[in-house]
């Protein structure tokens, strides 16, 4: 029997809490795989697999209240179910609650032979009395209430309100909860923003000009996925949010320089970076895992980038001497936890650990002063990260700065970034204040 779009939305979040996997590859690939793309079944799918992630934590606190035994016991898949069957109930108008209920209990039994009764107990409870699953109290408990109802791990909620207080931590937790916009970034090697925009409108297309990127494209309305439209094939576009496009003007590199990205991935900094400086002078990618940087390679050919070299390299390790004092800028774009990217990759919330941060600060740490070795003198450095948390940024910046005194903190120089740094020239950006990820950037200027 053919596995219905929610039965199969049940089997991804399952497969994304058992393993390290990501809800858009997962999707790409069924959707890919079964010609679901620009669907009603795969709208649904995608729909009903990110907004039980954004929402599974409001999910289990129900859940877990309606359930007569443990419910932390409970197998992930039946809870996946429970979560599914919830969620379209609470959330979403698409079918009628008799019809949720029944394809849950259908599903359920597939999962587990006696799971059908549990899931049909439970979901009915909650449609007999849908207020009665109370929250913690706003005003007594507002850590364990943006956590419930927000949907957010409360060690997360704790430390955010200890940074940002308590307006902006519950604003920032209901905006990691929102659909984030589609942003596209021209290719300046072989378009014009506005240009492109026409063209975008013209093909049907609802598009604008970001606010802040100078590069970048919003798109409210795609008749067709970017990635099967001739702007993509033919390198006019690259999808980046625009914070993470905004990254390149802390370097702001120009023509004829030489740069380093340390921590290239898949490109998409790279390959700006590359665009910023028309094509001209040399920049070598580093990256350790080898399919990111054919993605890279692909995509600077896609774009008609010349001038990336890309290797394979390990930034935790010391870099060759060859590249010692050589580069002009050297950029870190360091791995992360990623909290500031909870809008697209909901899952890490869930599977990211109090100690995990710790780890990931002496990883940057580590790449950070092995990267230093390759400023030339009078150059920079720019750090950046895609997380919300002290100890992955500003913790990290002062101790750069204690080990290596031969650098100094300094501001971006380009006009793109100002109005987005703070005294100390640090850019940050924010899901609820600037309608884009949750970035964190520093520059570094070699003092001899």
């Amino acid at each position: 029997m053919k596995k219905t779009v929610r039965h199969q939305a049940v089997e991804i979040l399952t497969h994304i809490s058992q393993s390290n996997a990501f809800a858009g590859d997962l999707l790409d690939s069924c959707l890919e795989k079964q010609s679901l793309s620009r669907t009603a079944d795969g709208r649904l799918l995608t729909h009903l697999v990110y907004g039980v992630l954004r929402m599974r934590g409001h999910l289990d606190w129900i859940l877990a209240r309606l359930y007569r035994g443990n419910y932390s016991k409970m197998e992930e898949n039946i809870k996946n179910v429970l979560r599914t069957g919830l969620y379209q109930l609470r959330f979403s108008d698409r079918l009628p609650a008799f019809a949720v209920v029944d394809e849950a209990v259908k599903i359920a039994g597939r999962v587990h032979s006696r799971a059908g009764g549990l899931v049909n107990a439970v979901l009915r409870s909650y449609l007999r009395g849908p207020d009665l699953c109370s929250f913690p109290d706003e005003n007594a408990n507002p850590a364990e209430y943006i956590a419930a109802y927000h949907s957010h791990p409360l060690w997360l909620v704790k430390g955010w309100l200890d940074l940002y207080g308590r307006k902006d931590t519950e604003a920032l937790c209901a905006a990691d909860n929102e659909m984030p916009p589609l942003t596209v970034r021209v290719n300046p090697l072989k378009s014009g923003r506005r240009g492109l925009t026409e063209k975008l409108i013209q093909a049907g297309f609802q598009a604008e000009e970001t606010p802040w990127s100078p590069e970048g494209i919003h798109i409210a309305f795609a008749p067709l996925p970017v990635q099967k439209t001739v702007f993509f094939a033919d390198g006019l576009l690259r999808i980046q949010d625009e914070a993470s496009q905004l990254i390149s003007y802390l370097v702001n590199p120009r023509k004829g320089q030489k740069i380093l990205d340390v921590c290239a991935g898949s490109g998409g900094k790279t390959t700006h970076l590359a665009a910023l400086m028309k094509n001209e002078g040399r920049m070598v990618a580093m990256d350790r895992n080898l399919e990111k940087i054919e993605q890279l390679q692909n995509d600077a050919s896609r774009m008609g980038i010349r001038i990336i070299e890309a290797i394979r390299a390990d930034g935790e390790l010391p870099l060759s001497s060859e590249y010692h004092n050589q580069f002009d800028a050297v950029f870190v774009d360091a791995p992360c936890s990623g909290t500031g990217t909870l809008r697209r990759n909901p899952e890490i919330k869930w599977r990211l650990q109090p100690g995990d941060i710790d780890r990931h600060a002496g990883t940057q740490n580590s790449i950070l002063r092995n990267a230093a070795a390759a400023v030339a003198p009078h150059g920079i450095l720019v750090y950046a990260t895609c997380s919300l948390l002290p100890r992955e940024n500003d913790g990290v910046v002062r101790q750069f700065l204690a080990d290596c005194p031969h650098f100094r903190l300094g501001p971006p120089d380009s006009p793109a970034v100002l109005n987005l740094t703070d005294p100390n020239g640090i850019l940050r950006t924010y899901p609820h204040r600037h309608s884009m990820d949750g970035f964190f950037g520093a520059v570094f200027r070699r003092r001899i």
